[in-house]
């Protein structure tokens, strides 16, 4: 029998964020999402306050990472959150959010994100469904690990993964595949910079040593 755990988060403060590493890491396997009110931003664009505290959000970042999360993405509002100062010092922000892991993702691969208007209160409430018009492609998208080795990939993924911040998660893991496969096309092909390689060291192995 399939075992899906939810952890449901209001106003997780940083204090508190052990509760969650311990329940994700004593669930290691098995599908995991996490959503509510976080209390943090995780981009510059989740805030249109000017004051934004960038130790915070990194370590945010972070410890999301290191607990083998990842943002889900969204539809509809862009914030979830506004102070309601309308007079003074009006703050919205995006502190409502869908986290899951690598297997929630398997077993849910077409779960979306809905940002509702906020109504009542000061938050927003999220709805997340399972269920979408979104198919996996028949064709699955293959990572090369010579990738990482190359000078300019770490720039074109991360600019491409912030270009959809504001998208369903299956949208922006479809752009990031699309612009990965555009840029691999300009690429020379790994065997022919292996023979390259190869050809360099023949060379270097055929020159005489010196004593």
């Amino acid at each position: 029998m399939l075992s899906l755990l939810w952890l449901v988060c209001m106003e997780i403060p940083i204090i508190a964020s052990l509760h969650v590493s311990n329940f994700v890491f004593d669930n290691l396997g098995k599908p995991v999402v996490c959503l509510g009110d976080l209390n943090e931003i995780m981009n510059e664009i989740d805030t249109t306050s000017v004051n934004i505290n960038k130790n915070r959000m990194c370590a945010f970042n972070d410890y999301v990472k290191q607990c083998g999360l990842f943002d889900l993405g969204f539809s509809g509002l862009a914030y979830t959150w506004t102070n309601k100062r309308f007079s003074s010092n009006l703050v919205f922000e995006r502190l409502d959010r869908c986290l899951a892991n690598d297997e929630w993702c398997g077993v849910f691969p077409n779960t979306n994100v809905f940002n509702l208007p906020i109504m009542f209160g000061d938050h927003a409430p999220i709805l997340v469904s399972t269920e979408s018009q979104f198919r996996r492609p028949k064709h699955h998208f293959k990572f090369e690990n010579w990738w990482t080795m190359e000078d300019d990939f770490q720039d074109i993924a991360k600019n491409a993964w912030v270009a959809t911040v504001h998208k369903p998660f299956h949208a922006r893991t479809t752009n990031l595949a699309g612009t990965l496969k555009r840029w691999c096309k300009k690429k020379k092909p790994i065997q022919q910079q292996l023979e390259v390689i190869q050809d360099q060291i023949n060379n270097i192995q055929l020159q005489p040593v010196h004593m």
